[in-house]
């Protein structure tokens, strides 16, 4: 049996094949109580798995865990751990990079993608014909960490001139904090609503930062599609507008003419992804 596997910060959503890669069942189950490799232990011993795809929330880079900010992982090297423990061919990568190799699959992309996502934090990641752009840590694609202007606050990485200390879900909450405004849930919506000095203010640098980071990407990739996603995105789906209206002017001209941007109407982009990991 064949499996893939969606490893976020709360539970696993898995997928079980045959090896004509038919279906056979869809599993979830909590990664808080047990710990990721005794979670995935179980379900390999409950299937008798001999290969496994995984879609991973946190920094991976050759079958090793280099961070996982929201999972208890009991052993970063992996693949090698399943390999000689249990002879399980395991491949893991990064959620937002199984992402964007669905998304360039789906979107039936011939040259370069790039998936960006603004939920918690802001990433991308790069597929160029079909491979994913890596760099030499598996780290490429941070866009969220390029360099911007100072933030009084600091981004989640330490630094202070980050686009991600402005453009994320947890910029807003920072931000929000600081200026100890009258909110409860801290969405983009509630800030717009509130008609307030600071909130104005969070919304703009949000935008700014926002436009500056899609430009940067334009103009250095120089990619076929932008697919947009994240919990942000999809809660606020404005902000394609605000893109398509105003990022020529962040932008080399003649790259951002020739790319188109969207959002993603992918449900499941990790999970299957981490299915397209079992084929490389």
């Amino acid at each position: 049996m064949l499996a893939a596997m969606d490893v976020g910060g709360t539970n696993i959503r898995c997928q079980i094949f045959d090896t004509d890669r038919k279906l056979i069942t869809t599993e979830f189950m909590s990664t808080q109580s047990i710990g990721l490799i005794k979670a995935i232990e179980q379900i390999a011993k409950q299937h008798d798995l001999k290969e496994i795809g995984i879609s991973y929330a946190g920094q991976v880079n050759d079958g090793v865990i280099l961070s996982a900010p929201n999972i208890k992982v009991d052993e970063p090297n992996i693949r090698d751990y399943f390999l000689h423990k249990h002879n399980i061919k395991l491949h893991i990568e990064n959620d937002l990079k199984c992402a964007a190799l669905a998304e360039y699959r789906h979107r039936g992309c011939s040259t370069t993608m790039v998936a960006a996502s603004i939920g918690t934090g802001f990433g991308a990641a790069i597929v160029e014909k079909g491979k994913l752009l890596s760099g030499s840590h598996n780290l490429a694609g941070e866009v969220g960490h390029i360099p911007y202007k100072y933030s009084k606050i600091p981004c989640g990485c330490g630094n202070h001139y980050c686009v991600e200390a402005f453009c994320s879900g947890s910029a807003l909450s920072r931000w929000i904090e600081y200026y100890k405004l009258p909110i409860g849930e801290h969405t983009i919506q509630n800030l717009r609503d509130l008609k307030q000095q600071e909130a104005d203010m969070i919304m703009e640098n949000f935008h700014e930062a926002f436009l500056f980071a899609i430009g940067s990407i334009i103009s250095l990739i120089n990619p076929e599609t932008i697919v947009l996603g994240g919990g942000v995105i999809h809660k606020n789906p404005y902000l394609l507008d605000i893109l398509k209206k105003n990022v020529h002017k962040y932008a080399l001209p003649k790259s951002e003419e020739q790319t188109k941007i969207i959002i993603s109407e992918l449900e499941n982009a990790p999970l299957m992804g981490a299915k397209m990991l079992l084929d490389q």
